[in-house]
């Protein structure tokens, strides 16, 4: 007798769960929404999502609060020319066997003005023997060809030792180029300073079949951070036979680390110039090993793009490739958008993961 009411409790509460769904339904219908749970006080706001176009640039949407907040700022990118850059291996030169030239030169130099003065003297006596022959036979004939061989011979070793100082300047110009052997030549300030490491040779090669003339100016890489500029000093005759190409010497101020035979790398422009824009310095972060930049595409809508950091201009990077003049780069808040940009995507896989 108990069934009968155990199959009307059963009827009643799939009706009960039928008439539930169906206003569920009804609402949807008319526009209503369930309330979304509210997070905790205190609680981290949910970051904007990203996305990633068809060039693989990184694109985030941040609202105008979110932007006052960070700082966010923008600039109008301007039109800059300059040349590609490329990049080479250099080394510091080293000097010994350039002060044993200097060395050989400066002691054929004073052989010379030895032998020069001991001429003069000889020629002098020569000059008052063969006075007082003349002048009633004051001295013998003898006399005045002894003296007379005495200053020949002195001439003959003048000639001699000019004849090595040519031979060791030619050294320095053959080991060293016409530059240096000049510096040698006029008693330059330059080659004292490079002697005493005050100044320091750098040896640069150009590969065979380079279609651009040495820079005359290059910038360097140095061993403990930063950069220097070296200038053109000439062609470098020496040949490393580990580098097969044309060496050339540059001229740079001497720094600690900059030691003999150290390597280093060397920067500089070559070809036609190219238009493109200059990207500032307080534009660009990194990531990855890789400077980026922010575009602001939109009013809240960013993307990130690669910046090609092989040619430094002017406070900044000459770009040709990924910026148009006149795009709106921010300028400040980039490194706070990068954070802003990296929590999201880690806040998306673990989303992702928990699902």
């Amino acid at each position: 007798m108990k069934k009968p009411q155990f199959y009307w409790f059963i009827f009643a509460a799939v009706a009960g769960l039928i008439a539930g769904l169906g206003i569920r339904n009804r609402a949807a219908r008319l526009g209503f929404a369930a309330a979304a749970p509210v997070p905790p006080v205190g609680s981290r706001p949910l970051r904007p999502p990203q996305a990633v176009d068809d060039e693989g640039n990184i694109l985030i949407r941040l609202s105008a609060v979110a932007q006052a907040h960070l700082g966010i700022q923008v600039a109008r990118l301007e039109r800059a020319r300059a040349r590609q850059r490329t990049s080479l291996p250099a080394m510091v030169a080293p000097v010994a066997g350039l002060v044993s030239l200097v060395g050989a030169y400066q002691a054929a130099d004073a052989q010379v003005r030895k032998a020069q003065i001991a001429a003069n003297v000889a020629k002098q006596e020569y000059v008052r023997l063969e006075e007082l022959y003349k002048d009633q036979r004051n001295t013998s004939a003898k006399a005045v060809e002894a003296q007379a061989g005495i200053y020949h011979s002195d001439e003959v070793d003048v000639r001699t030792a000019r004849q090595g100082l040519a031979l060791a300047l030619a050294s320095i110009r053959r080991n060293w180029g016409p530059v240096v052997e000049k510096w040698e030549k006029r008693g330059s300030v330059t080659l004292q300073d490079v002697l005493a490491r005050r100044e320091v040779l750098v040896e640069l090669t150009l590969p065979f079949g380079a279609h651009y003339a040495p820079p005359s100016v290059v910038g360097l890489e140095l061993p403990a951070g930063g950069r220097a500029l070296a200038k053109l000093v000439s062609a470098f005759p020496q040949v490393d036979p580990r580098v097969q190409g044309v060496d050339f010497i540059y001229l740079t101020r001497g720094r600690p680390g900059l030691v003999p035979e150290v390597n280093l790398v060397a920067h500089f422009g070559v070809g036609l110039l190219e238009t493109g824009v200059r990207i500032p310095s307080s534009a660009v972060v990194w990531k990855g090993g890789q400077a980026w930049a922010y575009v602001a595409i939109a009013a809240h809508r960013f993307e990130r793009r690669r910046v090609a950091t092989q040619v430094p201009i002017h406070g900044g990077w000459f770009e040709a490739r990924h910026f148009v003049a006149g795009e709106r780069i921010v300028t400040g808040g980039a490194e706070e958008l990068l954070a802003v940009e990296s929590s999201s995507a880690s806040g998306s896989s673990g989303n992702r993961g928990g699902e």
